[in-house]
């Protein structure tokens, strides 16, 4: 049998309340416009990789 913590309870239902109050006031993203982000960070940060690739060509 598991053991919760010590208010382990309010500390969940204090997450589920302010997840709630998140959506109702709208500050949510779906699905694709997440996954829309990490494909643009994903990208940057390739671009980045193959700058710093090519410079160390160039000084290594």
């Amino acid at each position: 049998m598991f053991k919760k913590e010590e208010g382990y309870e309010e500390f969940l239902a204090e997450k589920i309340r302010r997840g709630e109050e998140d959506v109702k006031a709208g500050r949510v993203v779906t699905l694709e416009e997440s996954k829309a982000e990490i494909r643009l960070l994903i990208e940057s940060k390739a671009r980045e990789l193959e700058a710093a690739e090519r410079e160390a060509l160039i000084y290594g």
